[in-house]
């Protein structure tokens, strides 16, 4: 005897652009830690300047890359405010039309076929 239920599909990754974002904030790397063998009074202050230079452009970068994450959020979040505003319009719609073939049959429905 044949089975009634269609055979599955096997499963297929979706490309990229179709890809669900998950936001982590494990993905940042931790701050650079200052290099333990140099004590401060060892360092020349060319060196101070140089590190904290690094520091800086570190810091610069993550601010970058979160400033990317959040714009990208507020994009995915607009978008999806827009397509529920549609289906809260679309069902709107329908449950008007609803009420007035609810109005036309007197109150009853299912209307009654004579």
């Amino acid at each position: 005897m044949a089975s009634t239920t269609p055979a599955r599909k096997p499963y297929r990754k979706a490309p990229p652009q179709h890809r669900e974002t998950r936001h982590s904030l494990t993905t940042a790397s931790p701050p650079p830690a200052m290099q333990p063998e140099f004590s401060q009074e060892a360092l020349s202050d060319s060196d101070r300047i140089r590190i904290l230079q690094q520091q800086n452009e570190d810091l610069r970068h993550r601010l970058s890359l979160s400033t990317h994450k959040m714009e990208a959020m507020e994009a995915e979040f607009e978008g999806s405010r827009h397509y529920m505003e549609a289906e809260l319009s679309r069902t709107r719609d329908d449950l008007d039309k609803m009420r007035d073939k609810f109005r036309r049959y007197g109150g009853q429905w299912p209307p009654k076929i004579s």
